[in-house]
């Protein structure tokens, strides 16, 4: 079943889909004519909807089984006549195309700013997208699954309990809360994340990423922006272009790479960092560490009564402290190759510096074993001090 007619025209017509349709008078309204139009349709059966437009759409899921929508519309003209013919060439489409549900929005060439566009359907639906060509996107509300689509404009999507995929050419993406797998591209736009309940994917081509909580696996990355996650249940690996990486919590191992910022995780089990311009922080981070800055200083803060496991930390331009704890066992070497002025500074009478060693080249090296020794630590610097301190 399909309708294809135009605004002035559509509310003379129904079928067994639109169940009703009114319309304005157009009216002046900042410069453009404005027409508002109503429309109902019969949902019932409706499992599956796209809602394609070219301006601002807006929808969200509700309890019943009707779908509706309220367009509002701009010309620009010199009289209502004019305005009248102009908004005669809106174009609306309604029906149904392989099985699913469909409203699409076409406006006139000329003249028209983007129609302003609101779609309420059943929280029900297992499958809704939304796309628009140039306008903004709000989705909220739904049990199924969600793809939402803009040319450029920002997008905010909330209360979706299945998959979520967004996608702009340049906007912002706010997500609120979302229970399945979340996917957010924009061109270069902020991205933020509330609550997601499962695997989470973020990438922007240049805006700053921030996500609250995922009960799945992380995977962020932006082209030239700083990355926050304050709480991942899985594994995280992130990376930005040049900013500063923050990890707050994850079940699982961190991966972190920035090519011009500072790296920090608060507690990870597992640690892969690089950076190439900035510091490294690692706190109650356990299993193995492996964490590499090309200019900038280390600390890693080490947890007892957790596993550990064979860990490398090397900088080429800066210090590097590692804080261990009194019971914790493991085999510990340690180099500084900073010509004759490198230090290892150690707290430990298990770990005596040594300068001027054989293999070292006159580097100072500094090796032994805590608590009967475990797991080998190497600890690598240049053009800094190395320090091994006893936690407090």
């Amino acid at each position: 079943m399909r309708q294809f007619v135009s605004i002035s025209t559509f509310a003379l017509l129904s079928a067994a889909m639109v169940l009703a349709q009114s319309e304005t008078a157009p009216v002046r309204e900042h410069g453009y004519w404005t027409r508002t139009v109503q429309g109902s349709i019969n949902a019932a059966g409706m499992e599956r909807l796209r809602v394609e437009t070219t301006g601002d759409v807006q929808i969200r899921g509700a309890g019943d089984q009707q779908a509706g929508y309220t367009l509002k519309l701009r010309v620009k003209a010199g009289s209502a006549q004019a305005a009248e013919a102009l908004l005669r060439e809106f174009i609306v489409k309604t029906g149904i195309e392989g099985g699913r549900t469909y409203i699409r929005v076409t406006p006139p060439r000329r003249d028209s700013a983007g129609p302003e566009l609101t779609v309420t359907a059943p929280r029900s639906l297992q499958d809704v997208w939304v796309e628009t060509h140039g306008g903004k996107v709000q989705a909220s509300d739904f049990d199924g699954d969600l793809e939402a689509r803009s040319g450029g404009g920002e997008i905010a999507v909330d209360g979706i309990r299945g998959r979520s995929d967004v996608r702009t050419g340049g906007g912002d993406i706010q997500v609120g809360n979302v229970s399945g797998p979340l996917r957010c591209s924009s061109g270069g736009g902020e991205i933020r994340v509330g609550n997601a309940g499962a695997e989470v994917n973020l990438e922007t081509g240049g805006g700053e990423i921030v996500l609250h909580q995922a009960g799945g696996a992380v995977h962020v990355a932006t082209g030239g922006g700083n990355i926050r996650i304050d709480r991942a249940a899985s594994t995280v690996f992130a990376r930005t272009a040049g900013g500063l990486i923050q990890v707050g919590e994850a079940g699982g191992t961190v991966t972190a790479e920035t090519s011009g910022g500072a790296i920090q995780v608060d507690s990870a089990n597992g640690v892969r960092c690089e950076s190439a311009g900035g510091a490294i922080r690692l706190r109650n981070v356990t299993g193995a560490l492996h964490a590499s800055a090309n200019s900038g200083s280390i600390l890693a803060q080490l947890m007892a009564g957790r596993p550990f496991a064979d860990s490398l930390l090397s900088t080429n331009a800066g210090d590097i402290t590692v804080v261990i704890p009194s019971n914790l066992a493991l085999t510990i070497q340690a180099t500084n190759a900073t010509g004759g002025a490198g230090r290892i500074i150690s707290e430990f009478t298990q770990v005596r510096p040594q300068t001027g060693a054989p293999n070292g080249g006159g580097a100072a090296v500094a090796e032994g074993a805590l608590n009967g020794g475990g797991p080998m630590l190497r600890v690598n610097a240049m053009g800094g001090t190395i320090y091994l301190r006893r936690e407090k």
